[in-house]
């Protein structure tokens, strides 16, 4: 599954930079957009996390993404928080291509994960790069998609801290949703 995710990042890069000189003005500067994010933590258990986003461009290359979640399947996320720098690197018609790079904190429980069946509550630090693609549906609507690269410390209380370095988008690229407001 890793290849895959391998192969559909080296895809999209080329796919950028073969379009790299149809670059045109997006005009997103001063748009604000709020939606939906889907993110998966392979963290000791399968950390399944939906949330709430937001997007704001500064100009039509660069942006920030913050997204606050909570948590689904055999653990019990309470908060992750995500901030990514976002940069444009090719607009063509209703596809843009961006790199990304940011930060994520937060802290879940998993269930039943301690030496006597009791819960384990974690905390979690990480650091990510990779690009992702947002397609414009209608103008104001957008569907995205992303992967790349990220380190992971989760600290679990009473125990060992774990580090982990891999692809996120492991099988499925996160993807998300932006109602951009004008």
């Amino acid at each position: 599954m890793k290849k895959l995710s391998v192969v559909m990042l080296s895809m999209l890069l080329f796919v950028g930079g073969a379009f790299a000189a149809a670059k045109s003005n997006s005009e997103a500067a001063g748009k604000f957009g709020i939606g939906y994010s889907k993110a998966t933590l392979n963290t000791g258990g399968n950390v399944n996390i939906d949330q709430v986003a937001g997007r704001f461009w500064f100009s039509d290359d660069l942006g920030i993404d913050v997204r606050f979640g909570f948590g689904t399947g055999d653990v019990n996320t309470r908060i992750l928080v995500d901030a990514n720098m976002i940069g444009n690197i090719l607009i063509y018609k209703k596809l843009n291509v961006y790199w990304l790079a940011g930060i994520n904190f937060g802290s879940y429980t998993l269930k039943d994960a301690g030496a006597h069946g009791d819960d384990v509550d974690c905390t979690v630090f990480g650091i990510h790069g990779g690009v992702g693609a947002e397609f414009f549906v209608l103008p104001c609507l957008s569907l995205l998609t992303e992967m790349g690269i990220r380190y992971i410390s989760v600290n679990p209380d009473g125990g060992d801290n774990m580090g982990d370095f891999g692809i996120f988008a492991d099988w499925l690229p996160q993807a998300g949703v932006r109602f951009y407001f004008n």
